[in-house]
């Protein structure tokens, strides 16, 4: 569309000048530079603020002209979802980036006058380069313009693609605005630490950054919170975070903006960490920028099914970081010198060593983290590029959560600058509670060693930060949002180890109508339910409680999607996850094995190991209409000798399938595909156990389900922990001006 493409142009030009009119404004503090500068601002702020209202009108008109339209929404989307392809692609998400920093902008003219100058010439010059990007790819491009092999010029298309179904989610109407607002307020951020260095202002900068940097990480933590429980209600896989690049890429910066937010209130007090607090500054803003680039180039593609595919971005999206990067590390080094060394502390049990110490593990978490999460990139240079498996991030994660959680319950009985052992003694009640606590835990089953240190020293940090919290409230002092953050820590640290450490799983076939129990429930398979917008259910009935889980055919993805029942209760969930459908005849009963396998990892079955590396599909069967899926398999013996290759095979028409069995090497015993996970690359396999009375051809006489059913005891403290966070970070927010840090 005419209107829209010249209305991304436009605001590029009047970002262009507003760039340097701010920065000659601050130089010679000519008034017409300034007004230049304001109106080249609003300019490009009403051409944004136009854009995004034409891309939402164009989508709720059903404009499939436009290819973003085109891509992403269809006439069957209700509105909530067709309001929420605006940030399904990446046109969109660039777009909202836009919209939030106009907004910013106009906070910062209206509040921080003084700043606006500097501030606004380098938060411009972002936007100016995102603009860039909508100008390379704009969503009001025509289908026939970026493909005219398949439509003629004016041909309007019927309907559009859809939603991916995974996006296809209340959550999805909350989570992205939510994320992004933190992603693109890291940008105040950078721009502050950038003015301070050219103004050589090394010290007041941080009071007018310091509510900027509250907002980063409250808005980061809910959209990482808020992600986290989408994935547990709706993927089924039944967890929360699986350290995936696209997690990993908000995780990481907000790790950085929480160890900037307690270097500031340490320079506030105590004048020091000033290079430490603008690098953190510089360093938050080129994290998100890496991840942008990480997720949205394609360079992750095969390692993660968040991400979006290879995109003729990636010359602009590595530009981005270059530029951006360049600029904080050329400035920053040529200034750092005339920064003033201040000594922090004259003793170790002050409050600022321990806030210290505590950032440190969080930036060392953010290093480790970073190296992970880039790993493809770094091994591809080397060698064939590879991943690192989910026990990399656990294992380190463990110890650093006790040290984390150690000193943040320590901390709040200490005193700035003078080192006050004898305060120590008041932590000794809490310690002999914590104590008793953890021998409790200890009692009822907790036996590993790091569980039961981390529910010992979380306690501690519950008990601690608890006692100031209504200490403060106590005596009115509205100063207490820091504590109440702590003891949300604190839950969520307890309820991860609990759900993730001691949660049981086990794989059940439920035949239709005939009740089978587990965990102490009894489970009984209903059928399924048709739904008008062709997410079909499935009946499973707790005990006397009748549920849903969602199990259905996607033509979008060319899968099956499902969505799992979770129960509820006070001390854990009931979680139950659809796996598979059997039919009567589809050759598989109880008499099997089912193992899972991850892609690319090895699981001994038998004294022979597995490796699953990945799925050959037969394009002539699909371009007939069927779906040929044949998971590649090597099996080995425990020397590493290879004993064959197999392929077990299904076929697949919408509903209808067929299963094709490989078999166990040296045996007559048969292997069948048992289901797929998308979501996580992993498949399920079922062997054949060899017994002569029942085998993998005997077929069934009932439709069976097969299902994961899980409990996930105190998970309950997990999202209890995530909303006292939230809250406790938002008073910080709105109290900032009133807080005397103590």
């Amino acid at each position: 569309m005419i209107a829209g493409i010249s209305a991304t142009s436009l605001t590029f030009i009047a970002l262009f000048i507003s760039i340097p009119a701010y920065y000659f404004y601050y130089r010679r503090k000519d008034p017409f530079l300034l007004s230049t500068a304001r109106v080249a601002f609003y300019t490009a702020t009403g051409l944004i603020f136009f854009q995004a209202v034409l891309l939402m009108m164009g989508i709720l008109n059903y404009r499939f002209d436009w290819v973003y339209v085109f891509s992403y929404s269809s006439r069957d989307l209700p509105l909530y979802y067709l309001i929420s392809t605006f940030w399904a692609g990446q046109e969109g998400t660039f777009l909202l980036w836009l919209f939030l920093g106009s907004i910013y902008g106009l906070y910062i003219i209206k509040k921080n006058k003084e700043e606006e100058p500097l501030v606004l010439s380098f938060m411009n010059m972002v936007m100016a380069f995102i603009t860039m990007i909508l100008v390379k790819k704009n969503p009001f491009t025509y289908v026939w313009e970026l493909n005219p092999q398949a439509f003629a010029v004016g041909q309007i298309p019927v309907d559009g693609n859809g939603l991916n179904p995974l996006l296809q989610d209340p959550w999805m109407v909350i989570h992205p605005p939510v994320l992004f607002a933190g992603y693109s307020s890291t940008m105040i951020l950078f721009a502050f630490a950038l003015s301070a260095l050219v103004k050589r202002n090394y010290d007041n900068w941080i009071k007018t950054a310091y509510p900027y940097a509250l907002f980063v990480g409250v808005t980061l933590g809910a959209g990482i919170i808020l992600g986290g429980y989408w994935a547990y209600t709706t993927l089924g896989w039944g967890g929360y975070w699986g350290w995936d690049p696209v997690e990993n890429s908000s995780l990481i910066p907000w790790f950085a903006s929480l160890a900037l937010i307690h270097g500031i209130l340490i320079q506030k007090k105590q004048g020091g960490l000033k290079k430490t607090n603008i690098f953190l500054a510089l360093v938050t803003f080129v994290l998100v920028l890496y991840g942008t680039f990480l997720t949205r180039s394609g360079v992750l593609t095969d390692f993660s099914v968040h991400t979006f595919g290879s995109s003729e971005l990636d010359l602009y999206l590595s530009g981005f970081v270059a530029l951006f990067l360049g600029i904080s590390v050329l400035l920053f080094l040529f200034r750092v010198r005339d920064v003033e060394q201040v000594k922090v502390t004259t003793g170790f049990f002050t409050k600022e060593t321990f806030l210290f110490w505590g950032m440190l593990i969080l930036l060392v978490m953010a290093f480790i983290t970073l190296i992970g999460t880039s790993s493809p990139i770094l091994t591809g240079l080397f060698t064939t590029a590879s991943n690192v498996s989910t026990d990399y991030y656990n294992k380190i994660a463990g110890p650093f959560a006790i040290l984390l959680a150690l000193f943040i319950g320590i901390s709040p009985v200490l005193r700035w600058k003078e080192s006050s052992e004898k305060h120590l003694k008041t932590l000794l009640i809490h310690f002999i509670v914590s104590l008793f606590i953890g021998i409790i835990a200890y009692i009822i089953g907790v036996r590993s060693f790091l569980p039961i240190v981390i529910t010992f020293v979380s306690v501690f940090m519950i008990l601690v930060n608890g006692q100031y919290f209504y200490y403060r409230i106590r005596k009115k002092n509205h100063n207490y949002g820091g504590y109440l953050s702590h003891i949300g820590v604190g839950l969520m640290i307890i309820g991860i180890v609990a759900s993730s450490v001691y949660d049981k799983a086990i794989k059940v076939t439920l035949p239709i109508g005939s009740p089978k129990e587990a965990f102490g429930y009894v489970l009984t398979y209903h059928g399924k339910e048709a739904s008008p917008d062709g997410k079909d259910k499935v009946i499973i009935k707790i005990d006397d409680k009748t549920t849903h889980a969602k199990f259905y055919w996607s033509e979008y993805s060319r899968a099956y999607m499902v969505a799992p029942a979770v129960q509820n209760t006070l001390l854990h969930d009931f979680y139950i996850s659809p796996i598979q459908i059997i039919n009567p005849g589809q050759n598989v009963n109880d008499n099997t094995d089912v193992i899972s396998l991850k892609k690319g990892e090895d699981r001994v079955f038998e004294k022979m190991v597995f490796h699953f590396s990945g799925y050959d599909m037969d394009n002539h069967q699909m371009a007939q209409g069927d779906v040929y899926l044949a998971a590649v398999i090597s099996i080995k013996d425990e020397s590493g000798k290879l004993l064959n290759e197999i392929r077990p095979a299904m076929t697949m028409k919408g509903e209808q399938r067929s299963v094709i069995p490989a078999l166990l090497p040296g045996t007559e015993r048969k292997i069948i595909i048992n289901g797929i996970s998308v979501e996580n690359s992993m498949i399920s396999l079922a062997i054949d156990k060899g017994e002569q009375t029942e085998t993998l051809n005997s077929g069934q006489d009932k439709e069976m389900l097969a299902v994961e059913v899980s409990v996930k005891p105190l998970i309950n403290l997990l999202w209890l922990g995530t909303i006292i966070l939230v809250i406790g970070f938002s008073i910080s927010v709105f109290q900032y001006k009133k807080q005397d840090i103590e």
